[in-house]
């Protein structure tokens, strides 16, 4: 069994997919269970969706903790922003700790493109870049993404849309799955809403899988820029 620590290091990538081109008075949630296959429940991921006009914030909160015989031995936080207009991304902001360890990621849309800043300097990746939280549809049109942990720029092909029969936490779903391929092989699955009920990240060989809090999540009132 690979131990926990290289099981779900750089784990998290994806987030809550909300059908595209509804208006919303208030932020929508979406709070996700993460279950991996060894660890049973192993924290939350969540989705805040506020859109106004032609602009949408996208707030994600990611918390995770692996105990063994009673210690902690993988731990990771991570708090994410979003800004687009329209299909657009224009601005990221994220921060993940990694059992301590703190890395910082900021983009920006500028000279045609979508600059990317880490701690190891500054990429101008394609403008029509999407992260790797698909919180609507339309991120799935994408065929370059950026790992929301580490910023990394990743070409890749998605596809499906099918009807499968999936087994999810015990209970079988018939639902649309996606495939996202790059340097791993994700999976998402949709209702006919278009809301996304669970999905896939492949972590060194292991599948952790996110899959959506049946009871109704509380959405906090509208996060001003200030507020960050």
């Amino acid at each position: 069994m690979r131990p926990a620590r290289q099981a779900l290091t750089g784990a998290v990538l994806l987030g809550a997919l909300v059908a595209p081109g509804i208006a919303h008075a208030t932020p929508q949630a979406y709070e996700y269970r993460v279950l991996h296959p060894t660890y049973g429940d192993i924290g939350s991921y969540r989705n805040l969706v506020d859109r106004v006009g032609d602009d949408t914030e996208v707030r994600s909160e990611l918390r995770i903790a692996v105990t063994f015989f009673g210690i902690t031995v993988f731990r990771q936080e991570a708090s994410r922003t979003e800004h687009w207009h329209q299909d657009r991304l224009v601005l990221f902001d994220g921060v993940t700790v990694t059992n301590g360890t703190r890395l910082a990621l900021h983009g920006e849309a500028r000279d045609g493109g979508f600059a990317i800043t880490t701690p190891s300097g500054t990429v101008l990746a394609p403008a029509s870049i999407h992260p790797s939280n698909p919180w609507s549809a339309m991120v799935l049109k994408s065929d370059v993404m950026m790992s929301t942990r580490s910023g990394k720029v990743i070409k890749v092909a998605c596809s499906g849309g099918e009807v499968e029969s999936i087994m999810l936490a015990g209970v079988e779903r018939r639902l649309h799955q996606y495939e996202i391929v790059g340097d791993k092989h994700d999976l998402v699955w949709l209702d006919d809403e278009g809301v996304t009920i669970a999905f896939r990240t492949q972590q060194n060989g292991t599948a952790v899988d996110f899959v959506l809090d049946p009871r109704p999540a509380v959405a906090t009132a509208r996060i001003s820029h200030d507020d960050r």
